[in-house]
């Protein structure tokens, strides 16, 4: 089975997957470090799965 297969269905699944996303059924989660001088860390961090979902660096605006 491979994932080409079935791309007839991307449209339904498309959206299904807006609808629960919008409705908070489902949750997409993610680990947030803040400031560019933790990016290392955070890398570390993710290569060791000490995070959840996506790692994210947050940068300040300006």
């Amino acid at each position: 089975m491979n994932v080409s297969d079935h791309f007839h269905l991307v449209p339904d699944f498309a959206q299904k997957v807006g609808g629960w996303l919008a409705d908070g059924s489902l949750v997409a989660d993610e680990t947030v470090v803040d400031g560019i001088e933790n990016a290392f860390e955070a890398f570390q961090a993710m290569m060791r799965g000490a995070n959840t979902g996506k790692m994210l660096v947050r940068l300040p605006r300006g």
